[in-house]
């Protein structure tokens, strides 16, 4: 891995993300650069950069998913830790021992659309379905940290932060099959291991922005320049598997 900076130019017509879990449920987002970069690659190739990202839910015998009804709202977690999930179903079957469950693992760009079409499917349209990523809480307590650091209140930290996201300045870069990306990790400890490898890591600061940020500052690009790191849940299920019979080599990450 390499540091470099990334740069972005100014000019062309905005697009909006899609309207489905991440446009709708993670807010507006703690924001990377300012609002008035170009945009160069499709919505539909960064919000692709997610398979990456597996979240697991909670669902019936059929794949469907099981939302925990609220006063004004269908709540449906999506974990990032599949032991978070697997608590969840342990704890559904005690308070529903009839109930067929299960755990579901879905890219999170297939989720997207998934509850997108969901909300579309409502009968009740008073109450959506609202999806939130339910993440690691070491990631969201150091990202809070380092959000408060820069001089963010409580209530910009709440309101923009949904899924933080941790990179460097100067980016830290990966080399993949279309060329060197800058990176995104989902981990801050990931991050961390990664600039600890690189002789001149002290020259690169840590940062966080939420998902939806980061997002957008992938389309803003002037061309396809990032990518998010798996998680550590997706290589679990890589290698799960390649034990199963399945395909012996993952998806390059952003490809």
């Amino acid at each position: 891995m390499q540091a470099r900076r990334s740069h972005a130019h100014s000019g062309g017509r905005r697009r909006r993300v899609p309207r489905g879990l991440l446009g709708l449920l993670l807010g507006a987002g703690l924001t990377l650069t300012a609002p008035d970069r170009a945009l160069a690659i499709p919505e539909a190739d960064a919000i692709k950069k997610l398979e990456v990202i597996p979240v697991f839910v909670l669902a019936d015998d059929k794949g469907v998913p099981l939302p925990i009804p609220r006063e004004k709202a269908l709540l449906l977690p999506l974990y990032l830790e599949r032991a978070k999930a697997d608590q969840e179903l342990a704890n559904l079957r005690k308070t529903s021992p009839s109930l067929k469950a299960q755990v579901l693992a879905i890219p999170l760009n297939v989720m997207n659309e998934r509850v997108a079409e969901l909300n579309k499917q409502l009968k009740d349209k008073t109450k959506p379905l609202v999806a939130p990523v339910v993440v690691n809480p070491r990631d969201r307590q150091q990202a809070v940290a380092m959000l408060k650091q820069q001089g963010l209140s409580d209530k910009q930290i709440e309101e923009g932060l949904s899924v933080p996201v941790f990179f460097a300045k100067p980016f830290l870069t990966i080399n993949t099959p279309k060329g060197p990306r800058g990176v995104f990790f989902l981990s801050y400890d990931e991050m961390q291991q990664a600039l600890a490898k690189l002789p001149d890591k002290d020259k690169l600061k840590p940062q966080v922005a939420d998902l939806t940020a980061v997002l957008r500052e992938i389309i803003k690009a002037p061309e396809d320049s990032y990518v998010i790191f798996p998680t550590q849940e997706y290589f679990r299920l890589v290698r799960d598997n390649q034990g199963k019979g399945g395909p012996a080599a993952a998806p390059a990450p952003g490809k």
